[in-house]
């Protein structure tokens, strides 16, 4: 199943909530080069594997996953409420491996997944709080359809820890129709996390030191029947990431890459061969306007 936390970015990668929250990072990066009330961000990642909140979906070949954004911006404050967004946005998986073209199925093709999400950010002080909606779909029918309603909250702490900020977040996701996990029922997870980083000096290069636990607070990582594990999985990464230098007109550009350390739950273990560490290494590119 499913996308939306753009793993193999940011999801991912993150999640369709995680995807919204970084609606609000590309509109200060696209600020000197759009000065209007619309801002576009698109891109593509590529790894050897998936995993959507800890559970795979694809560990072998080419993984690529290209996606767009489109954020309009209703409000701009000074004090309190400083920004009212909404973001409409598109992303989706392509596999050479099992669960694409080389996968069994007579009508197997490359398109595993594709998602679709829509919501609204609202910026409080330094505070980013985001409700999204996700449909996450197959067009080459690997898995059945699952709709979602997710909470997100970001904190920007860079004003009062300075250089040791963790730009901590937060995600409650809430399944409507359809799992996940492929369990009974549907099921409700919550992320939390934090993002510590650094520029290297000298260089236009930053990099980022991402912690994820994923946790299911019910029916989100069912198992083995009647069994729901609370802890789904811990995710480690070191991510790298650096400007292109192009014209102004042209918005932002930029790439990046890393590699992220998976340590999955009882749960998950059984969605993963019964292997309980996964590395994933990534590779993407951003266009912001």
């Amino acid at each position: 199943m499913a996308a939306g936390w753009r793993y193999t970015q940011r999801h991912l990668g993150v999640a369709a909530a995680v995807a919204l929250v970084a609606g609000f990072v590309a509109s200060d990066a696209m600020a000197q080069s759009n000065s209007g009330r619309t801002s576009v961000s698109a891109g593509a990642d590529f790894s050897h594997a998936y995993y959507f909140r800890g559970i795979a979906q694809e560990r072998s070949w080419l993984i690529a996953q290209p996606y767009i954004d489109l954020t309009f911006s209703l409000f701009e404050g000074d004090v309190g409420l400083n920004s009212v967004t909404f973001t409409i946005g598109q992303w989706n998986s392509l596999h050479t491996g099992q669960s694409g073209n080389a996968g069994p199925a007579v009508n197997t093709a490359a398109w595993y997944e594709s998602d679709f999400y829509t919501g609204f950010g609202f910026g409080v002080d330094n505070w980013d709080f985001g409700i999204t909606y996700a449909a996450y779909l197959s067009p080459n029918d690997s898995f059945g359809s699952v709709k979602e309603v997710a909470l997100s909250l970001a904190v920007d702490d860079s004003a009062l820890l300075g250089g040791f900020a963790l730009a901590p977040h937060g995600l409650l996701a809430i399944e409507l129709d359809g799992q996940a996990d492929g369990g009974a029922g549907e099921g409700v997870y919550l992320e939390v996390g934090v993002e510590p980083g650094l520029s290297v000096e000298g260089t236009p290069v930053s990099v980022s030191f991402p912690v994820t636990i994923g946790m299911s607070l019910t029916d989100y990582y069912e198992g083995t029947p009647g069994n729901d594990d609370l802890l789904g999985y811990v995710d480690l990464g070191l991510v790298a990431s650096a400007p292109i230098p192009v014209p102004e007109s042209f918005g932002a550009w930029g790439v990046s890459g890393g590699i992220h350390l998976l340590s999955l739950g009882d749960a998950l273990k059984g969605f993963n061969n019964g292997d309980k560490l996964q590395a994933v290494g990534t590779f993407g590119f951003s266009i912001a306007y």
